[in-house]
């Protein structure tokens, strides 16, 4: 039978936490009101534990993680669920943190709420932290008087985000362990072992083959100049990232990787994800349309999906249906997409069609990835066969010469 981990209210209003056996998490509910409790935080030990094993990991570098934001918005949404108001519940959750940074923000909340100013202009002042979108959530949740369903969808969403992103890296891991193997071998045989060889081959009068003297050529460069050679490709790194961090490299950039097969559509799939789903948290928490728009194309994170839905607002301030538009872009937004919003907007039901879409494209994304890990092994492990194989050649076609002019 499940054990629920809880932190609940007693009769006199003070925190009490425990665990409780039940075989869901609604009788659990059950049982701890049955002893005068109220819950505002519950949750399965194994998750929690795993949970809390994460939020540990992060909790005492610098900044805030994903892990941090998700930890705040899902603990403070359960807190107010319970009905205890929003002072006492930054109370309770600034006791829970650990991080002395997020302490920091908890207080001045605090801090705020006694002088009058609402939750989201804290969080608004640490924008460095706080996305336009969170804070644009809270300010909307503050307005509709749901600030608790508000946080709960952004937890949501934060947690969503997470896990995507987890997913990806995941994906990636194998492949960069191979491409760094494939690396340090080239670099360990271009730096001890050619130039060893090299100098026994060229006390011999045999002729080298081409690829011995293009691999002789590389390794000279490599072990005369180890300092220059490293200059030159921590330079050439840190240009790759300002390339990329500009609005032309991410454009240049993003448009390269989406004319390709599988990761262009992993990217396509993975910007629509989390467009419909920020798209559907902002409508749902109050906030009209135009400005939910403008809020989701600042934090979709790809920059021609940002422009594409930035461009947008002349065509619907002159009234013309969502759908309708993304229809005259399809090259973004493909039939599935305009079809599921046309029905929503007809029906009244648009949130409920962007958490389709949203769920829709989240799956897609666990299906591309796969598709790209299954193409990406045998590709790297054909490279590093090439690259190695090369290597061994270079090396073993001259001492083949060597002892063939012996015999």
């Amino acid at each position: 039978m499940p054990i629920f981990v809880y932190k609940a209210l007693n009769t006199e209003g003070k925190e009490t936490h425990g665990e409780v056996q039940a075989l869901d998490r609604q009788i659990a509910v059950d049982y701890l009101r049955r002893d005068n409790l109220t819950p505002f935080f519950l949750e399965e030990k194994g998750k929690f534990q795993k949970r809390q094993s994460s939020f540990l990991n992060f909790s005492f570098g610098l900044g805030i993680s994903s892990i941090d934001k998700i930890f705040i918005t899902r603990h403070l949404a359960a807190i107010l669920k319970s009905g205890i108001n929003l002072l006492e519940a930054l109370e309770i959750l600034e006791e829970d943190v650990q991080k002395p940074l997020m302490k920091k923000i908890l207080k001045d909340a605090k801090i705020n709420l006694e002088r009058g100013q609402p939750l989201s202009m804290t969080f608004a002042s640490y924008g460095k932290y706080f996305s336009p979108v969170f804070v644009g959530l809270v300010k909307a949740g503050e307005a509709s008087g749901n600030l608790d369903s508000t946080l709960e969808s952004l937890g949501e969403q934060l947690q969503r985000d997470y896990d995507l992103k987890k997913k990806v890296q995941s994906a990636m891991v194998y492949p960069a362990i191979l491409l760094t193997a494939t690396s340090l071998i080239v670099v360990l045989l271009m730096t001890f072992v050619m130039p060893r060889l090299m100098k026994a081959l060229m006390q011999t009068k045999i002729t080298l083959p081409l690829i011995t003297r293009i691999l002789i050529s590389v390794s000279n460069v490599f072990s005369a100049n180890p300092i220059q050679t490293v200059i030159i490709f921590l330079s050439l790194f840190l240009a790759i990232i300002v390339f990329y961090r500009s609005k032309i490299g991410k454009r240049i950039i993003f448009s390269f990787f989406e004319k390709l097969p599988v990761s262009g559509e992993l990217i396509k799939k993975l910007a629509l994800a989390r467009f419909s789903i920020t798209l559907r948290n902002l409508l749902k928490s109050g906030m009209p349309a135009l400005e939910s728009i403008n809020l989701t194309a600042k934090t979709i994170g790809n920059i021609r999906y940002q422009e594409a839905l930035l461009g947008i607002e002349s065509e619907l301030r002159r009234g013309a249906p969502l759908h309708e538009v993304f229809k005259k872009r399809g090259e973004f937004f493909p039939q599935l997409v305009v079809s599921v919003l046309a029905v929503g907007e007809r029906t009244g039901t648009l949130e409920r069609s962007l958490l389709v879409i949203s769920n829709y494209y989240n799956e897609e994304v666990d299906r591309v990835l796969k598709n790209l890990v299954m193409l990406l092994e045998p590709l790297l492990l054909i490279i590093m066969g090439f690259v190695v194989a090369g290597i061994a050649l270079s090396i073993l076609l001259p001492i083949y010469q060597l002892v063939s002019s012996f015999r």
